[in-house]
């Protein structure tokens, strides 16, 4: 086995198919589809099965490719270091599928951890839920934050046990109602979903993995509010509940400050009963530098905090 090998694996897997890998490394097919049996026959595993539409991994390949991806990152790193300055740059790569939270915890940590004058490469992606497993799983992140309803919990950790990450629980709430200080409903004793329907509900969109279907509020209802706006980043959503008068969204805990700058409120409604749970995940394999693992102690502080004050 040699790195060549490996990045020949990484190409085929980030490209779906021996072809398409095979452009992106300019490289002769043939030449990509030997090196991979060579491997496999090594390591008397089978990494890929074919597929009309290209390759998906196999469960032995899965496991490989978490390894292959952690290799060639250290590879990477050896690689740059003559051309680093004196003082490397720290290195922080996280992806979530959504929370305010992460980014206040972000700043917040950095204002406490990082020295003002010191390198600092950090790179914070929002996505959905299965890209920020696939990101971690293949070193593209060092940490990742996704939210799931509770009753899918043995899913996804065995998901998450089968591509060899680990998780541990940040949060677990019932969704809240975010909306401005002079919404119609804000006085009420209680929201009920009849209350809801006259008003459009900004949500954050997810095309693959359904952000908000209306069990993961009440596994009893079902209808989907007729009114809705489906938003892709956080900033946007915002700006819809600033403007559009009567907008509400479903949300885990906000911090306060955020509230506060955007003129909203943050309230529980009976109609919520169903947990939902921020996981925190990273590789297995993955030591961890003392960065990554400073800002995961810190997140998890800071969350349990917020959590806290609403009793969750």
């Amino acid at each position: 086995m040699n790195l060549q090998q490996l990045k020949y694996v990484l190409a085929i897997y980030k490209e779906g198919s021996i072809t398409k890998a095979s452009h992106a490394l300019f490289c002769a097919q043939p030449n990509l589809s030997s090196a991979l049996k060579s491997l496999e026959n090594e390591l008397h595993i089978k990494i890929f099965e074919r597929t009309p539409g290209g390759v998906e991994l196999t469960p032995q390949g899965e496991a490989f490719i978490s390894y292959a991806a952690n290799i060639m990152a250290q590879v990477e790193m050896l690689e740059n270091i003559g051309s680093r300055p004196a003082e490397v740059p720290a290195s922080l790569g996280i992806s979530v599928s959504r929370a305010s939270y992460c980014t206040q915890a972000l700043s917040q940590w950095m204002n406490a951890r990082i020295r003002p004058e010191q390198p600092l490469s950090l790179h914070f992606c929002e996505t959905n839920t299965e890209k920020v497993i696939d990101q971690v799983f293949r070193a593209e992140s060092d940490l990742g934050v996704i939210r799931i309803p509770a009753f899918y919990e043995s899913y996804y950790k065995q998901l998450l046990a089968n591509k060899n990450l680990c998780e541990t629980l940040l949060m677990q709430f019932k969704l809240l109602l975010v909306m401005r200080k002079d919404h119609p409903l804000v006085g009420a004793p209680d929201i009920t979903p009849d209350m809801l329907r006259p008003f459009t509900e900004v949500v954050h969109g997810d095309h693959r993995n359904p952000s908000l279907t209306m069990a993961r509020i009440d596994p009893t209802l079902q209808d989907t509010p007729p009114r809705r706006i489906y938003v892709y980043d956080r900033g946007s959503q915002i700006d819809l509940l600033k403007t559009l008068p009567g907008s509400y969204m479903w949300a885990s805990p906000v911090p306060a400050d955020i509230l506060e700058d955007a003129g909203m409120i943050q309230r529980t409604a009976s109609m919520s009963r169903v947990y939902n749970l921020d996981l925190l995940i990273w590789r297995k394999n993955s030591p961890g530098s003392s960065l990554v693992r400073s800002f995961a102690d810190y997140l998890q502080k800071y969350a349990g905090e917020l959590a806290g004050e609403w009793g969750e």
